[in-house]
């Protein structure tokens, strides 16, 4: 009797110190679990870190190469047959082609660039009413939305605190789950826009193959186009008729505005420009890194030309680079 006892206590003592063994490996295997998923998740954060450093650099690299064109023995620009902004020599007469700057390779790495030139846009601080309405309506903006941006647009740039129709100041801006007061002065940026009542992210910056008013638009020089790289989307808005539009495009470039065809001599028109907004992808056609530089070239009293950075600006927003063969921004 008692030994039955015995045998069936030590068969209890066994099967506790069974589950006390499966219980210390069960604990082991989740902190190993535990420990291996930290590791992965920090090798995961050290190698995007990485990434993002890397795509930083190729961006970089792409907004110098962009300076290097721009700063060449070149003082003429005007538009290849792609649309790219190119730059030549005033007395060269043969036609100009845009060296490759899409996915340009550096070592293993990849990088893509774009210039374009400021003059060719419409100057936001100088827009009238009137103008900004055209631009909206070739954006595709629908007509109540177009109404409150327009009148917003206006309400930033004025000071005081008493808005418009549509329009908006402080005490809409400051409602908001972000708030923010109205500038009541001139843009300093662009991407500033995004803060306008009415301006959405689709608007400013596009979607998919949609037109971006980012592109159309700066806040720098005094307005005056140049009909040598102005596309024809800004011609329209700026009024131009087609018959009348394709009368300029046909006889670019014009060494100087005497050469421009009387029926489009309008507005503040000239034909040299001297600056310029360089668009840098880091990363190939599928960038992490993408860098919106304004610059401004000058030559100094020794003749030495030179760029002086406007503005210098890390997009956070979608905003990738465009595909081989396709043209610059319509």
């Amino acid at each position: 009797m008692r030994g039955r006892a015995r045998r069936a206590r030590l068969r209890s003592e066994e099967g506790m110190a069974l589950l006390m063994v499966l219980l210390g490996l069960s604990l082991i295997l989740l902190v190993v679990s535990e420990f291996a998923q930290a590791m992965r998740l920090e090798a995961a954060t050290t190698a995007n870190f990485r990434r993002a450093i890397a795509a930083t650099h190729l961006a970089e690299a792409g907004y110098y190469r962009a300076v290097a064109e721009i700063l060449a023995e070149s003082r003429a620009e005007e538009l290849d047959a792609r649309g790219n902004l190119v730059f030549r020599r005033t007395d060269q007469t043969t036609r100009v082609e845009a060296p490759p700057r899409l996915d340009v390779a550096l070592g293993a790495e990849r990088f893509s660039y774009r210039i374009t030139d400021e003059s060719a846009r419409i100057q936001l601080n100088r827009a009238s009413p009137d103008l900004l309405g055209r631009l909206l309506d070739a954006m595709g903006v629908e007509r109540a939305t177009r109404d409150v941006i327009v009148d917003s647009i206006l309400d930033w740039r004025s000071t005081g605190e008493n808005h418009r129709l549509n329009g908006a100041k402080s005490d809409y801006y400051l409602a908001l789950p972000v708030p923010h007061r109205s500038k009541n002065a001139d843009f300093d940026t662009v991407e500033e826009l995004g803060q306008v009542r009415g301006v959405t992210r689709e608007i400013l910056y596009g979607h998919g193959t949609a037109a971006r008013l980012v592109d159309v638009v700066t806040v720098a020089g005094t307005g005056a186009i140049n009909v040598n790289t102005v596309e024809p989307v800004v011609l329209r808005v700026l009024g131009f008729a087609e018959a009348e539009i394709d009368l300029l495009l046909a006889k670019r470039p014009y060494a100087d505005l005497a050469g421009l065809p009387g029926p489009v001599r309008r507005g503040s028109q000239r034909t040299r420009s001297d600056v310029f907004r360089i668009e840098a992808w880091g990363g190939g056609t599928e960038p992490t890194r993408t860098l919106v530089a304004v610059v401004r070239r000058s030559t100094d009293p020794t003749g030495a030309a030179g760029v002086t950075p406007l503005s210098w600006q890390w997009l956070d927003v979608a905003h990738p680079a465009p595909s081989e063969g396709a043209p610059a921004p319509r």
